[in-house]
């Protein structure tokens, strides 16, 4: 009996998609860790703001660099999510699309509109 190895297979495309997620996140968040740990110093984040907390530099650069995955996280999948559930291919090119609607005249489904111009 032959088994096959979990490893050995192919991802599922929502499988694919997560990876993607994940990994697209994760470079943004360190991008934005370090254009924000350039322009600030998380030793004066920590002074002003959890003065109260007996937090150290590392936990600093952790704290804000978990902030900055997660809000990325959110983008990534929301973008995501917007691309699976868009339209088909082909809406642009007119496929898909629903039959445009006969207008009729009020007066031929109305009898109680004698020649009323409803224009």
């Amino acid at each position: 009996m032959k088994t096959e190895h979990p490893v050995n297979r192919r991802w599922t495309m929502r499988q694919r998609d997560w990876a993607v997620v994940f990994w697209i996140a994760f470079l943004s968040a360190a991008a934005g860790a370090f254009v924000l740990f350039g322009l600030v110093n998380p030793l004066d984040m920590v002074n002003n703001w959890a003065d109260q907390f007996d937090i150290g530099m590392k936990l600093a650069y952790g704290l804000a660099f978990a902030f900055l995955y997660i809000v990325c996280l959110m983008a990534s999948a929301l973008t995501m999510f917007m691309i699976r559930t868009g339209p088909s291919r082909g809406h642009a090119t007119g496929k898909g699309n629903r039959a445009i609607p006969e207008v009729h005249d009020p007066s031929q489904s109305n009898p109680d509109i004698d020649g009323e111009d409803w224009k």
